[in-house]
C-alpha cells in the first residue's frame, strides 16, 4: 500500500493510500456494516498511515444536526473564559465550524433559557462551563441527543466529557510558592463555598499548609462573590485585621480587586493571583500568578468534543491539566 502524506490529510489521501473510492472512505468512517471486511481493513490501516482526522462536524451534519457548535460560559468580562471562546472560535473556523456564544451571568434561569435556544438550532455540541456544579440540569441538551463538553467547572453526577484545571494541585503549588519564599500566615480569597472550582484550590492550599506544619483553619478563608468588588472587600477585612503575611486569591477578578485595595498599604502581605492576564504584568509591582493552561484546555475540550460528536457512545473521559506557578515582585520575601 502506497502511503500518501500531506501537512493536512485530506479523505482523498486516505483514498489514494487505500487504493479505494472516497465513498468507500466514508463508508467505513462512517460505521457502514455493509464495507467489504478486507476494504475496511485497508481503509482503517489508511486512516492510521496517513495521520487522517475524520470532520466530526461534517458527520454530526450527515446525521441531521447543523454547522454550528455553542459556547456557553459565565461572564463576558472574565479574560479566562473570553480566552477560551477566542481559542475555540480559531479551532472552529480552521475546521469549518460556526460558533454560537451565549453567557449565563451565573444566573441558572438564563443558562435554562441558553439551553431551550440551543435546541431549537438542533446545535451540533456545546462546550460548556457550568452555572451550578449541583443544579445545572443538562437534561435539556442530552434529551436532544446534543453532545456537551463540561469545560473548566464539574457537575456533580455528571456522565459527560471533562476538561478543566487540576485545581487541588494549584492550591497546593500555591502553598508551596509561598512556604518556599518563608511565608507563614496564610489567608485565602476563595469563591462560593458551592463552586468547586475555587473551594478545591482553597482545599489543596489549606491542606499543604496544614503538611508544611503550619496551624491554619477556616478564619483563614475569605470569601467572595468571584467579581472586582468582593474581591476588593475581602483584602480589605484580611488587612484590618493585620494577621496575614501572604493572601492566595482563587478567581482572576477578585485578584485584580484584592490588588486594587492593597496597593501603596504599608506592610500588605504577599499576594498571589490566579491566571495570568496583562495587568498582572503591567502594574507595580508585577504580581505572581498560579496560571491556568487556558490555550490547552480550549484545545482539548474542542478535540473532546468533536470526538463526542463523531462517537456519541463512548465512555465519557476526564481531562485535568496542571497549572504552573510564575513569580514576580508581589510573593518576594520580605
Amino acid at each position: 500500500m502506497n502511503i500518501v502524506r500531506s501537512a493536512r490529510p485530506t479523505i482523498m489521501d486516505v483514498a489514494r493510500t487505500a487504493g479505494v473510492s472516497s465513498a468507500t472512505v466514508s463508508r467505513v468512517i462512517n460505521g457502514a456494516a455493509t464495507v467489504d471486511k478486507e476494504l475496511a481493513r485497508r481503509v482503517q490501516s489508511a486512516v492510521r498511515s496517513t495521520g487522517y482526522v475524520p470532520n466530526a462536524m461534517g458527520r454530526s451534519l450527515r446525521r441531521g444536526g447543523t454547522s454550528q457548535i455553542a459556547v456557553v460560559a459565565p461572564d463576558a468580562e472574565n479574560p479566562y473564559f473570553t480566552q477560551i471562546i477566542s481559542e475555540v472560535e480559531q479551532i472552529a473556523r480552521r475546521d469549518h465550524y460556526s460558533v454560537t456564544v451565549a453567557h449565563t451571568e451565573d444566573d441558572l434561569d438564563i443558562e435554562r433559557e441558553c439551553f431551550a435556544q440551543l435546541v431549537s438550532r438542533h446545535v451540533s455540541g456545546v462546550l460548556l462551563v457550568p452555572v451550578d456544579g449541583r443544579r445545572t440540569d443538562l437534561s435539556p441538551l442530552t434529551e436532544a441527543g446534543i453532545p456537551v463538553v463540561l469545560v473548566d467547572r464539574w457537575i456533580e453526577g455528571a456522565n459527560t466529557d471533562l476538561v478543566a484545571t487540576d485545581n487541588l494541585d494549584a492550591g497546593r503549588q500555591a502553598a508551596r510558592h509561598l512556604q518556599e519564599r518563608g511565608f507563614r500566615r496564610p489567608a485565602v480569597i476563595a469563591g462560593p463555598a458551592q463552586l468547586r472550582t475555587t473551594e478545591d484550590r482553597v482545599t489543596g492550599y489549606l491542606t499543604a499548609w496544614r503538611e508544611a506544619g503550619v496551624e491554619v483553619d477556616e478564619s483563614a478563608i475569605t470569601r467572595g462573590d468571584l467579581h472586582l468588588e468582593s474581591g476588593a472587600a475581602a483584602i480589605t477585612q484580611i488587612l484590618a485585621a493585620g494577621t496575614t503575611d501572604c493572601v492566595y486569591v482563587t478567581n482572576n477578578r477578585m485578584s485584580a480587586g484584592a490588588f486594587e485595595a492593597m496597593r501603596g498599604v504599608e506592610g500588605a502581605p504577599a499576594l498571589l493571583a490566579t491566571d495570568d492576564d496583562l495587568w498582572t504584568r503591567l502594574v507595580t509591582p508585577s504580581v505572581s500568578v498560579v496560571h491556568q493552561p487556558v490555550r490547552a484546555t480550549s484545545r482539548a475540550a474542542a478535540r473532546m468534543l468533536g470526538q463526542r460528536m463523531a462517537n456519541p457512545e463512548e465512555e465519557p473521559f476526564t481531562t485535568l491539566l496542571r497549572s504552573r506557578i510564575i513569580e514576580r515582585e508581589s510573593t518576594q520575601p520580605r
